[in-house]
């Protein structure tokens, strides 16, 4: 009974693990993209730049990371839905399967 519940504790620590890797690894991309973000800011602002000028690059950026943002909610919910579908042909596939075998 002590081997049971050991290995249920140390499935469960190797779960919460990786979720806390693939976490921690989300955080590393998040930080990295932001410091791209900077690194290229650094590259179009000049010092000679008015404020407006700096703005409308700032907007600009912007603009374009929301618009790149409403692509990636597109593609994620095609995915989905892809998902969705192979779920649907694999449980239809299943079903035939197991009807055919009873037949057999």
């Amino acid at each position: 009974m002590n081997n049971i519940l050991e290995l249920v504790r140390q499935a469960r620590r190797k779960n919460k693990l990786k979720r806390e890797i693939l976490d921690n690894d989300r955080k590393v991309r998040d930080n990295r993209k932001r410091v791209e973000l900077l690194e290229n800011m650094l590259d179009y602002i000049k010092p000679d730049m008015t404020h407006d000028q700096i703005l409308e690059i700032i907007e600009n950026m912007k603009s374009d990371y929301e618009d790149r943002v409403d692509d990636h909610i597109i593609i994620s919910a095609e995915l989905s839905k892809e998902r969705r579908d192979v779920s649907k042909n694999v449980k239809e596939l299943k079903k035939a399967e197991i009807t055919a075998h009873k037949h057999n």
